[in-house]
């Protein structure tokens, strides 16, 4: 009996020391959410649920990074938290207090995605920054956050022609479309309060 759980636990070193030879992203993957307790536990999983679905299809890594202050510059935080990183990776960075938001990636990555439409403030465009920046109650940088991660999780995925089982899809389009609604529905009702007035005083 001691001989064949000896047995069974040579084979196991045998196995690993395998997937460290061949596969080492695999036996070293590192969690893809950090965060100073600015996510809530369920945007959490589910953000590591995408990331890791999509690590395990193609080998890419992607890490969101959510911290409430930082006293380093956005750029050089993201350049030494890759330094460790082996293979294709990229960094969603965000630095809540100083409303700095930002995209990092591995140079074999940078064509996978629409970084600019990512990030852009333009609420028919990006889908970070708007969600951070409106001033709905209910909508909070958690929200913001697993929007933009699953945005570029989806066109990375779409990218490497893997299907994700975890993706949002559809739904994750829902958020920042209601946000988009109530921008143009007010930028549409200062148009027509001013036409309105500017005829009020021709009258």
């Amino acid at each position: 009996m001691k001989s064949l759980v000896m047995i069974q636990k040579v084979k196991g070193l045998m196995l690993l020391c395998f997937l460290t030879l061949v596969c080492p992203q695999i036996v070293f993957a590192k969690d893809f959410v950090v965060h100073d307790s600015i996510l809530e536990e369920r945007t959490a999983q589910k953000i590591e649920e995408m990331g890791s679905e999509l690590f395990a299809k193609s080998g890419v890594q992607v890490f969101l990074i959510a911290k409430q202050n930082s006293d380093e510059e956005i750029v050089a935080f993201e350049k030494n938290f890759a330094k460790d990183l082996n293979g294709s990776y990229v960094l969603l960075t965000l630095f809540l207090e100083q409303k700095k938001v930002d995209i990092y990636a591995s140079s074999d990555m940078e064509k996978a995605f629409d970084k600019e439409a990512v990030l852009s403030p333009l609420p028919w465009k990006g889908t970070i920054i708007p969600l951070l920046t409106t001033k709905k109650n209910d909508v909070s940088a958690g929200a913001a956050l697993l929007n933009g991660y699953a945005d570029v999780v989806e066109q990375i995925a779409a990218f490497k022609k893997v299907d994700l089982q975890s993706a949002i899809g559809s739904s994750n389009k829902t958020t920042i479309n209601l946000v988009r609604l109530g921008v143009y529905g007010f930028v549409g009702f200062l148009v027509v309060l001013m036409l309105y007035r500017r005829m009020k005083n021709r009258g």
